[in-house]
Protein backbone atom coordinates (compact mmCIF):
# COMPACT_ATOMS: atom_id res chain seq x y z
CA UNK A 1 0.00 0.00 0.00
CA UNK A 2 1.31 3.43 -0.89
CA UNK A 3 1.63 5.80 2.02
CA UNK A 4 0.19 9.20 1.19
CA UNK A 5 0.33 12.58 2.84
CA UNK A 6 -3.38 13.01 2.04
CA UNK A 7 -5.83 12.13 -0.69
CA UNK A 8 -5.28 13.58 -4.15
CA UNK A 9 -7.90 16.32 -4.77
CA UNK A 10 -10.44 15.27 -7.38
CA UNK A 11 -10.05 18.57 -9.27
CA UNK A 12 -6.69 17.36 -10.61
CA UNK A 13 -8.47 14.69 -12.61
CA UNK A 14 -8.90 15.96 -16.13
CA UNK A 15 -7.98 19.55 -15.28
CA UNK A 16 -5.11 19.80 -17.77
CA UNK A 17 -5.80 20.44 -21.44
CA UNK A 18 -5.05 17.36 -23.51
CA UNK A 19 -3.06 17.20 -26.71
CA UNK A 20 -5.31 17.70 -29.69
CA UNK A 21 -8.00 19.63 -27.78
CA UNK A 22 -9.47 22.60 -29.60
CA UNK A 23 -9.45 25.69 -27.37
CA UNK A 24 -11.38 28.81 -28.34
CA UNK A 25 -11.45 32.20 -26.73
CA UNK A 26 -14.97 33.35 -25.84
CA UNK A 27 -14.45 36.53 -27.85
CA UNK A 28 -12.27 37.27 -30.86
CA UNK A 29 -12.09 40.97 -30.09
CA UNK A 30 -8.51 42.01 -29.52
CA UNK A 31 -7.98 44.50 -26.67
CA UNK A 32 -6.48 47.83 -27.69
CA UNK A 33 -2.72 48.13 -27.57
CA UNK A 34 -2.67 51.73 -26.40
CA UNK A 35 -3.03 51.79 -22.62
CA UNK A 36 -2.62 55.47 -21.93
CA UNK A 37 -6.04 55.67 -20.28
CA UNK A 38 -5.33 52.66 -18.09
CA UNK A 39 -8.44 50.85 -19.34
CA UNK A 40 -8.59 47.62 -21.33
CA UNK A 41 -11.47 45.61 -22.66
CA UNK A 42 -10.17 42.15 -21.78
CA UNK A 43 -11.27 42.02 -18.15
CA UNK A 44 -8.35 43.71 -16.40
CA UNK A 45 -7.35 47.21 -15.51
CA UNK A 46 -3.94 48.14 -16.91
CA UNK A 47 -1.45 49.88 -14.65
CA UNK A 48 1.65 51.68 -15.86
CA UNK A 49 4.74 49.85 -14.71
CA UNK A 50 7.83 51.18 -16.46
CA UNK A 51 8.72 52.01 -20.06
CA UNK A 52 9.12 48.72 -21.90
CA UNK A 53 11.95 47.90 -24.22
CA UNK A 54 13.08 44.82 -26.09
CA UNK A 55 15.61 43.85 -23.43
CA UNK A 56 13.24 44.01 -20.47
CA UNK A 57 9.57 43.22 -20.22
CA UNK A 58 8.78 43.45 -23.92
CA UNK A 59 5.33 43.99 -25.38
CA UNK A 60 2.19 42.41 -24.04
CA UNK A 61 1.57 39.01 -25.64
CA UNK A 62 -1.34 40.17 -27.80
CA UNK A 63 0.32 43.31 -29.17
CA UNK A 64 2.28 41.64 -31.94
CA UNK A 65 -0.75 41.61 -34.18
CA UNK A 66 -0.80 45.40 -34.23
CA UNK A 67 -3.87 46.69 -36.03
CA UNK A 68 -4.12 43.83 -38.50
CA UNK A 69 -7.42 42.63 -37.10
CA UNK A 70 -8.57 40.02 -34.62
CA UNK A 71 -5.99 37.49 -33.49
CA UNK A 72 -6.57 33.77 -33.79
CA UNK A 73 -7.77 32.50 -30.35
CA UNK A 74 -5.44 29.50 -30.27
CA UNK A 75 -2.54 31.73 -31.32
CA UNK A 76 -3.31 34.13 -28.47
CA UNK A 77 -3.22 31.27 -25.95
CA UNK A 78 0.10 30.09 -27.38
CA UNK A 79 1.49 33.62 -27.20
CA UNK A 80 0.40 34.02 -23.57
CA UNK A 81 1.91 30.66 -22.67
CA UNK A 82 5.22 31.66 -24.28
CA UNK A 83 5.10 35.06 -22.57
CA UNK A 84 4.79 33.33 -19.19
CA UNK A 85 7.89 31.26 -19.96
CA UNK A 86 9.81 34.36 -21.07
CA UNK A 87 8.69 36.48 -18.12
CA UNK A 88 9.29 33.84 -15.44
CA UNK A 89 12.44 32.64 -17.25
CA UNK A 90 11.51 28.95 -17.24
CA UNK A 91 12.24 26.56 -20.08
CA UNK A 92 9.10 24.42 -19.72
CA UNK A 93 5.35 24.94 -19.91
CA UNK A 94 4.13 24.73 -16.32
CA UNK A 95 1.26 22.20 -15.87
CA UNK A 96 -0.29 24.22 -13.01
CA UNK A 97 -0.81 27.11 -15.44
CA UNK A 98 -1.58 24.91 -18.43
CA UNK A 99 -4.58 23.65 -16.43
CA UNK A 100 -6.15 27.05 -17.14
CA UNK A 101 -6.09 26.55 -20.91
CA UNK A 102 -9.65 25.26 -20.63
CA UNK A 103 -10.60 28.71 -19.31
CA UNK A 104 -8.97 31.08 -21.82
CA UNK A 105 -10.82 34.27 -20.82
CA UNK A 106 -9.61 33.94 -17.23
CA UNK A 107 -6.17 32.70 -18.26
CA UNK A 108 -5.39 35.68 -20.48
CA UNK A 109 -6.94 38.29 -18.16
CA UNK A 110 -5.38 36.78 -15.03
CA UNK A 111 -1.88 36.69 -16.51
CA UNK A 112 -2.27 40.25 -17.84
CA UNK A 113 -3.01 41.36 -14.26
CA UNK A 114 -0.17 39.40 -12.66
CA UNK A 115 2.48 40.12 -15.29
CA UNK A 116 3.30 43.78 -14.36
CA UNK A 117 4.20 42.57 -10.86
CA UNK A 118 7.05 40.36 -12.05
CA UNK A 119 9.76 42.79 -11.06
CA UNK A 120 12.33 43.37 -8.35
CA UNK A 121 9.95 42.72 -5.43
CA UNK A 122 8.67 39.53 -7.07
CA UNK A 123 12.19 38.22 -7.70
CA UNK A 124 13.22 39.08 -4.13
CA UNK A 125 10.20 37.20 -2.76
CA UNK A 126 10.99 34.16 -4.90
CA UNK A 127 14.61 34.20 -3.73
CA UNK A 128 13.61 34.36 -0.05
CA UNK A 129 11.30 31.37 -0.57
CA UNK A 130 14.01 29.49 -2.43
CA UNK A 131 16.55 30.15 0.31
CA UNK A 132 14.08 29.13 3.01
CA UNK A 133 13.33 25.83 1.25
CA UNK A 134 17.04 25.13 0.76
CA UNK A 135 17.71 25.81 4.42
CA UNK A 136 14.96 23.37 5.44
CA UNK A 137 16.12 20.45 3.27
CA UNK A 138 19.81 20.88 4.05
CA UNK A 139 19.56 18.72 7.17
CA UNK A 140 17.26 16.17 5.52
CA UNK A 141 19.62 14.88 2.84
CA UNK A 142 23.38 14.77 2.39
CA UNK A 143 24.67 17.08 -0.34
CA UNK A 144 25.46 15.19 -3.57
CA UNK A 145 23.75 12.05 -2.22
CA UNK A 146 21.58 11.73 -5.31
CA UNK A 147 24.39 12.58 -7.72
CA UNK A 148 26.50 9.76 -6.32
CA UNK A 149 23.62 7.31 -6.78
CA UNK A 150 22.86 8.17 -10.41
CA UNK A 151 26.41 8.75 -11.67
CA UNK A 152 27.02 5.04 -12.57
CA UNK A 153 23.86 5.03 -14.72
CA UNK A 154 24.33 8.27 -16.66
CA UNK A 155 26.87 9.67 -19.08
CA UNK A 156 28.68 12.88 -18.18
CA UNK A 157 26.38 14.81 -20.53
CA UNK A 158 23.24 13.26 -19.01
CA UNK A 159 24.45 14.02 -15.51
CA UNK A 160 25.06 17.64 -16.51
CA UNK A 161 21.52 17.86 -17.87
CA UNK A 162 20.08 16.38 -14.68
CA UNK A 163 21.93 19.00 -12.65
CA UNK A 164 20.61 21.73 -14.97
CA UNK A 165 17.04 20.50 -14.40
CA UNK A 166 17.57 20.62 -10.64
CA UNK A 167 18.96 24.13 -10.87
CA UNK A 168 16.14 25.33 -13.16
CA UNK A 169 13.41 23.84 -10.97
CA UNK A 170 14.94 25.33 -7.83
CA UNK A 171 14.98 28.74 -9.52
CA UNK A 172 11.54 28.46 -11.08
CA UNK A 173 9.24 26.76 -8.60
CA UNK A 174 9.04 29.66 -6.08
CA UNK A 175 8.10 32.02 -8.93
CA UNK A 176 5.41 29.64 -10.13
CA UNK A 177 4.13 29.22 -6.57
CA UNK A 178 3.63 32.99 -6.23
CA UNK A 179 1.89 33.26 -9.62
CA UNK A 180 -0.46 30.35 -8.90
CA UNK A 181 -1.37 31.81 -5.52
CA UNK A 182 -2.03 35.24 -7.04
CA UNK A 183 -4.28 33.70 -9.71
CA UNK A 184 -6.09 31.68 -7.06
CA UNK A 185 -6.78 34.82 -5.05
CA UNK A 186 -7.92 36.62 -8.21
CA UNK A 187 -10.29 33.77 -9.11
CA UNK A 188 -11.86 34.09 -5.67
CA UNK A 189 -12.57 37.77 -6.46
CA UNK A 190 -10.04 38.90 -3.85
CA UNK A 191 -8.41 42.19 -4.73
CA UNK A 192 -4.67 42.48 -4.17
CA UNK A 193 -4.23 46.25 -3.80
CA UNK A 194 -0.53 46.67 -4.61
CA UNK A 195 1.83 49.10 -2.95
CA UNK A 196 1.89 51.62 -5.79
CA UNK A 197 5.68 51.63 -6.00
CA UNK A 198 7.24 51.86 -9.44
CA UNK A 199 9.96 49.35 -10.25
CA UNK A 200 12.45 49.25 -13.13
CA UNK A 201 12.20 46.42 -15.66
CA UNK A 202 14.01 43.18 -14.96
CA UNK A 203 15.80 40.69 -17.14
CA UNK A 204 13.47 38.67 -19.33
CA UNK A 205 13.79 35.61 -21.57
CA UNK A 206 14.41 31.88 -21.13
CA UNK A 207 18.11 31.35 -20.33
CA UNK A 208 20.03 29.53 -23.06
CA UNK A 209 20.87 26.63 -20.75
CA UNK A 210 17.14 25.95 -20.18
CA UNK A 211 15.93 26.06 -23.77
CA UNK A 212 16.08 22.29 -24.23
CA UNK A 213 13.71 21.64 -21.29
CA UNK A 214 10.42 21.55 -23.16
CA UNK A 215 8.31 18.60 -22.10
CA UNK A 216 8.95 15.34 -23.95
CA UNK A 217 6.63 12.31 -24.03
CA UNK A 218 6.81 10.50 -20.71
CA UNK A 219 9.13 7.46 -20.97
CA UNK A 220 7.28 4.27 -20.10
CA UNK A 221 10.12 3.24 -17.77
CA UNK A 222 9.51 6.37 -15.65
CA UNK A 223 5.71 6.21 -15.50
CA UNK A 224 5.32 3.95 -12.48
CA UNK A 225 7.90 5.85 -10.40
CA UNK A 226 6.29 9.19 -11.31
CA UNK A 227 2.78 7.94 -10.53
CA UNK A 228 3.84 6.54 -7.17
CA UNK A 229 5.77 9.69 -6.23
CA UNK A 230 2.92 12.06 -7.09
CA UNK A 231 0.47 9.91 -5.11
CA UNK A 232 2.79 9.63 -2.14
CA UNK A 233 3.41 13.39 -2.02
CA UNK A 234 -0.23 14.20 -2.90
CA UNK A 235 0.83 16.13 -6.00
CA UNK A 236 -1.09 16.57 -9.27
CA UNK A 237 -0.22 14.13 -12.06
CA UNK A 238 2.84 15.06 -14.14
CA UNK A 239 3.93 17.67 -11.60
CA UNK A 240 7.01 19.81 -11.93
CA UNK A 241 9.73 19.24 -10.81
CA UNK A 242 9.32 15.45 -10.87
CA UNK A 243 8.13 15.51 -14.48
CA UNK A 244 11.32 17.28 -15.58
CA UNK A 245 13.43 14.36 -14.30
CA UNK A 246 11.30 11.74 -16.05
CA UNK A 247 13.44 11.62 -19.21
CA UNK A 248 16.04 9.84 -17.03
CA UNK A 249 14.06 7.07 -15.28
CA UNK A 250 16.99 6.12 -13.05
CA UNK A 251 17.37 9.70 -11.81
CA UNK A 252 13.63 10.02 -11.18
CA UNK A 253 13.47 6.69 -9.36
CA UNK A 254 16.48 7.60 -7.21
CA UNK A 255 14.97 10.99 -6.36
CA UNK A 256 11.66 9.39 -5.38
CA UNK A 257 13.45 6.88 -3.16
CA UNK A 258 15.44 9.67 -1.51
CA UNK A 259 12.22 11.60 -0.77
CA UNK A 260 10.38 8.76 0.96
CA UNK A 261 11.55 9.49 4.49
CA UNK A 262 12.19 13.26 4.52
CA UNK A 263 8.75 14.14 3.09
CA UNK A 264 7.07 12.70 6.19
CA UNK A 265 9.29 14.33 8.78
CA UNK A 266 7.99 17.18 10.92
CA UNK A 267 10.74 19.53 9.71
CA UNK A 268 9.57 19.05 6.11
CA UNK A 269 5.95 19.75 7.04
CA UNK A 270 6.94 22.88 8.96
CA UNK A 271 8.95 24.05 5.97
CA UNK A 272 5.97 23.55 3.64
CA UNK A 273 3.72 25.62 5.93
CA UNK A 274 6.33 28.36 6.13
CA UNK A 275 6.61 28.56 2.33
CA UNK A 276 2.84 28.98 2.11
CA UNK A 277 2.95 31.84 4.61
CA UNK A 278 5.77 33.51 2.70
CA UNK A 279 3.74 33.43 -0.53
CA UNK A 280 0.56 34.67 1.15
CA UNK A 281 2.36 37.52 2.89
CA UNK A 282 4.67 38.32 0.00
CA UNK A 283 2.03 39.12 -2.59
CA UNK A 284 0.84 41.99 -0.38
CA UNK A 285 4.11 43.72 -1.21
CA UNK A 286 3.76 43.48 -4.99
CA UNK A 287 3.58 46.92 -6.60
CA UNK A 288 0.48 46.74 -8.82
CA UNK A 289 -3.13 45.80 -8.12
CA UNK A 290 -4.46 42.43 -9.23
CA UNK A 291 -8.14 43.08 -9.71
CA UNK A 292 -10.11 41.50 -12.55
CA UNK A 293 -13.12 43.21 -14.15
CA UNK A 294 -15.64 40.45 -13.72
CA UNK A 295 -18.44 42.21 -15.61
CA UNK A 296 -16.24 42.39 -18.71
CA UNK A 297 -15.17 38.77 -18.32
CA UNK A 298 -18.85 37.86 -18.05
CA UNK A 299 -19.49 39.59 -21.36
CA UNK A 300 -16.74 37.49 -22.86
CA UNK A 301 -18.47 34.30 -21.77
CA UNK A 302 -17.03 33.57 -18.30
CA UNK A 303 -19.96 32.34 -16.21
CA UNK A 304 -20.16 32.04 -12.43
CA UNK A 305 -20.15 28.20 -12.55
CA UNK A 306 -16.99 28.36 -14.66
CA UNK A 307 -15.39 30.76 -12.18
CA UNK A 308 -16.13 28.33 -9.36
CA UNK A 309 -14.58 25.54 -11.40
CA UNK A 310 -11.46 27.67 -11.88
CA UNK A 311 -11.32 28.28 -8.13
CA UNK A 312 -11.45 24.53 -7.51
CA UNK A 313 -8.68 23.80 -10.03
CA UNK A 314 -6.42 26.55 -8.67
CA UNK A 315 -7.13 25.64 -5.05
CA UNK A 316 -5.83 22.12 -5.70
CA UNK A 317 -2.68 23.38 -7.40
CA UNK A 318 -2.13 26.14 -4.84
CA UNK A 319 -2.32 23.57 -2.03
CA UNK A 320 0.49 21.54 -3.62
CA UNK A 321 2.83 24.33 -4.71
CA UNK A 322 4.79 24.65 -1.46
CA UNK A 323 5.50 20.91 -1.48
CA UNK A 324 6.71 21.17 -5.07
CA UNK A 325 9.00 24.07 -4.16
CA UNK A 326 10.41 21.89 -1.37
CA UNK A 327 10.92 18.95 -3.76
CA UNK A 328 12.82 21.24 -6.12
CA UNK A 329 15.06 22.45 -3.30
CA UNK A 330 15.60 18.87 -2.13
CA UNK A 331 16.63 17.68 -5.60
CA UNK A 332 18.96 20.65 -6.06
CA UNK A 333 20.71 20.00 -2.73
CA UNK A 334 20.82 16.21 -3.24
CA UNK A 335 22.56 16.73 -6.60
CA UNK A 336 25.35 18.72 -5.00
CA UNK A 337 23.73 22.19 -5.08
CA UNK A 338 24.69 23.19 -8.65
CA UNK A 339 25.74 26.82 -8.77
CA UNK A 340 22.74 29.12 -9.24
CA UNK A 341 24.45 31.96 -11.12
CA UNK A 342 22.54 35.20 -11.77
CA UNK A 343 19.47 33.77 -13.48
CA UNK A 344 17.05 34.31 -10.57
Amino acid sequence: MVKRLHETPRSWRGSVARGGDTILLPSSRRPPVGLASGERTDGVTAHHTYPRDKESQGPLPDSAAGDRGAADPAAVLTAVRDDIRQTLRIGWTEPALEALFEHPAFFTAGWSAVRPNVGRTFVSLAKSMRDDAASTVRSLVASAHLRDRVRPHLSDEELRRVEEVARAAHLGMPKIQVVVHALYRAARRERIPGTGREEPPIRRGVPDWQRWMSTDPLPEAARSALDEATQTLALPPLSTPLRLFARWPQALSSLCDALRSPAFQDKWKVGVRRLRRLAVGGIRNLPHPIDLQWSVLGERGLSEPERLQIVEVLAAHDASMATRTMVAAFAWHALGAPQMGLEG
